[in-house]
């Protein structure tokens, strides 16, 4: 694998694909990529900030899902089911920004929990 080929896998990563898809894209397995990156500890880095900026962008579809909600374009059902959706999408593309959120007290300083209310 090439240095061109993971940033192409990178790249797949931030548009929202699987670490799978992306790699077909380029043509090399996940498991190339994965001794590529074993190989290059030094790029753990740019895999890992490709991973968070997908997560972003679903905290962005989560802010646009709660405005269409708010004016009304959507129904509580539908905009709950898409932001539970971005939210797991999150949770599984950087999960160690949302592991341990909470300590006893309910707070830790880091990222807190949105609670978004359905009223019908």
């Amino acid at each position: 694998m090439k240095r061109a080929d993971f940033n192409h896998v990178l790249n797949g990563l931030r548009q929202g694909n699987s670490l799978y898809a992306a790699c077909q894209k380029c043509a090399v397995t996940s498991r190339d990529f994965y001794l590529f990156l074993a190989k290059n500890p030094h790029l753990k880095d740019d895999f890992l900030l490709a991973l968070a900026d997908y997560a972003d962008q679903c905290t962005d579809e989560i802010r646009a899902l709660t405005s269409d909600l708010k004016a009304g374009v959507m129904d509580n059902s539908t905009a709950k089911l898409l932001i539970e959706t971005n939210k797991w999408l999150a949770q599984k593309a950087c999960p160690d920004a949302f592991q341990g959120l909470e300590s006893d007290d309910g707070t830790d300083g880091k990222v807190q929990e949105i609670v978004v209310k359905f009223v019908e």
